[in-house]
């Protein structure tokens, strides 16, 4: 479960049953920035996540609407197909990890097109944050753990009723000339 804020400052708590010790997790913090892991020392079949959701909710957290998520995309020039295959997972693995300690969304999923711009061929990673800009910020973050190609990186985000996309990293290798699209 994952609750925030509706106010600024955002902020976040997740709670989760530990798959290690099979008791209640929690991780709060403000939206952006790693979050405080707590454990409970409750197990879920004493306590139910709601009753630990209570005194957040009382707080005025509310639960994540994932349709009112932003989007991240994250798009590289394709390179080859083994390559890109991991470097598509180990993207969106990095990703989805620094997403989600910071409390900001996960990865949506991928796929591979043409660029309207110039009709080259590239993988575009999809990401659904609760703030585009914190949520790109994040995903260049989650690009430098492990060298998922950040300097042939594109990143950029939109609100979800929007159509443009506001662009904030721009690949530094220069393999691929032009605007970005989709």
């Amino acid at each position: 479960m994952q609750l925030i804020t509706t106010g600024q400052p955002l902020r976040f708590v997740q709670i989760w049953p530990s798959a290690v010790t099979g008791e209640w997790v929690r991780r709060e913090g403000s939206v952006g920035r790693t979050g405080r892991i707590t454990e409970t020392g409750l197990r879920p079949e004493a306590v139910d996540v709601h009753e630990l959701a209570a005194p957040y909710l009382a707080k005025g957290f509310v639960e994540r609407d994932d349709e009112a998520l932003a989007w991240v995309v994250m798009q590289f020039p394709l390179e080859n197909a083994a390559y890109d295959r991991r470097l598509i997972e180990r993207a969106s693995e990095d990703v989805a990890a620094v997403l989600d300690e910071r409390g900001l969304g996960y990865v949506d999923g991928w796929d591979r097109g043409k660029r309207l711009s110039d009709g080259k061929i590239v993988s575009n990673v999809f990401a659904r944050v609760v703030d585009g800009e914190l949520g790109s910020v994040a995903a260049m973050a989650g690009l430098r753990l492990r060298g998922s190609d950040p300097r042939r990186a594109t990143i950029a985000h939109r609100l979800p009723a929007q159509e443009d996309w506001t662009l904030r990293y721009e690949r530094s290798s220069h393999q691929l000339p032009g605007a970005f699209s989709l």
